[in-house]
């Protein structure tokens, strides 16, 4: 089901590196990797604990896609204790012209005893690195895969170039 939460959006522009997406306004939002993106989190309701989070971010990065992916993988099983990691789907795919690549893993997290699942979208564009990510519980799928196709969707590299 759609969540109320979910349904108004705005647009987050990142100035340093110029690119964009768009974010459900509801969600409670901070800046990350040193101001480099930014994350969205929600809960079943607007201040219940966190179920499901967004993010993006820009780096320049000399890893390849899929280098970037095993140390992501590596640094979930280490920092978030993820046990009984199934990988889901890792394919190719497009993005707005460049090559990606596209992960979804499921875990089990100990702390709370839910199994969640990881979705990442990785490309690169002018030198830079590219991530967007969820991370939700698994028994809130629909609701949050929803949500990250629209925010993957309304992404753009470049919000600071004129339109022609």
């Amino acid at each position: 089901g759609r969540s109320k939460q979910d349904s108004s959006w705005k647009r987050y522009a990142n100035k340093d590196f110029g690119y964009c997406v768009d974010y459900p306004v509801k969600w409670a939002r901070d800046n990350a990797f040193d101001g480099a993106g930014m994350y969205f989190e929600t809960g079943v309701k607007k201040f219940s604990m966190p179920i499901g989070e967004m993010d993006v971010n820009a780096s320049p990065s000399p890893e390849g896609l899929a280098e970037t992916v095993d140390v992501h993988l590596q640094g979930l099983r280490k920092f978030q204790r993820a046990q009984k990691m199934e990988v889901l789907d890792r394919r190719e795919v497009i993005l707005l012209g460049a090559p990606a690549l596209l992960t979804k893993d499921r875990y089990f997290d100990p702390l709370d005893g839910a199994k969640w699942v990881n979705e990442m979208l990785l490309t690169r564009h002018n030198k830079l690195l590219y991530r967007l990510e969820l991370v939700c519980r698994a028994d809130h799928l629909d609701r949050f895969e929803a949500a990250f196709s629209r925010f993957v969707g309304t992404f753009k590299f470049d919000c600071n170039a004129k339109r022609r």
